[in-house]
């Protein structure tokens, strides 16, 4: 068994040149990236910069299991309602798109997952924090907190047709029984499956109150159109060249000059004689 390595942590410069560029994984953590545009360091930097980008878009829950702080809405909290236990959903309702909501945070266009508090320029005049944090934010705007798959941006699968990045099938046995650990409650011995369109490899699972997520893919994610020059091939130098010769097969056959057998002559000039 191969031991396990701790990936190092990556800068938002990084993680913006991870954006940019698509090199397949060869498993050689140390290997150097060499790309148009320039990567900034190993695989291990890329790697790690890949599985940032698919944790914080593709974890999902189940819609009304957290909440968001009552004085903080970029925070989440566990939903613990006054009375009683919380009632997860049942495996027939999580086949609703509209119940699966995102977990984590978004990245934003600056490669982090919050805006830095601007910094007053000198010897300006009637500056006020407030409003340039807020032209900051309206330039890339934070996605909000626990947001329903159904309302992320469609995705184009042709040049005609878009679509949810989501597809929500519930597989199996769809039959729904008798819980008899608890009275009232079902079973479904189906499951429902969440599969992920923009990063293809990532599905979340749910059935009967519990949920998990597992990602088998290439770490890339889906490209509407990109263009990723290419180095131009090695310039080779010039073949031999070709003896030139006569054709093998000519147009017109040449002609055939018969040459008198030997002896002929000499038998009609012998003849003569006589």
């Amino acid at each position: 068994m191969s031991e396990w390595t701790r990936l190092p942590d990556i800068s938002p410069a990084e993680l913006k040149a991870a954006r940019q560029i698509r090199v397949l994984f060869s498993g050689e953590l140390d290997r150097y990236i060499y790309t148009n545009p320039f990567f900034f360091g190993q695989e291990k930097i890329y790697l790690r910069a890949q599985i940032a980008r698919i944790t914080q878009s593709t974890v999902l829950i189940p819609k009304g299991v957290m909440r968001t702080v009552e004085d903080n809405d970029r925070d989440i909290e566990d939903n613990a309602p006054e009375e009683g236990d919380l009632v997860l959903p049942t495996t027939h309702a999580m086949a609703d798109p509209a119940m699966w909501v995102h977990k984590n945070l978004n990245i934003l266009k600056n490669c982090r997952t919050a805006h830095a508090d601007p910094e007053e320029p000198e010897g300006a005049e009637d500056w006020d924090a407030e409003v340039e944090k807020k032209k900051i934010e309206d330039a890339d705007p934070y996605d909000p907190r626990l947001k329903q798959i159904t309302k992320d941006c469609q995705i184009a699968l042709t040049k005609t047709t878009k679509q949810c990045p989501w597809v929500v099938r519930l597989c199996g046995d769809k039959t729904e029984y008798a819980n008899p650990a608890k009275p009232g409650a079902t079973l479904c011995n189906g499951v429902v499956v969440v599969r992920s369109l923009q990063w293809p490899g990532a599905y979340s699972f749910y059935q009967n109150e519990t949920w998990h997520q597992v990602y088998l893919g290439t770490g890339h994610k889906l490209e509407q159109a990109c263009l990723y020059p290419v180095a131009a091939p090695k310039v080779m130098d010039d073949p031999e060249e070709f003896e030139l010769g006569p054709e093998p097969t000519p147009l017109e056959e040449p002609e055939v000059v018969e040459e008198a057998k030997e002896g002929e002559g000499d038998e009609e000039g012998a003849e003569g004689d006589d």
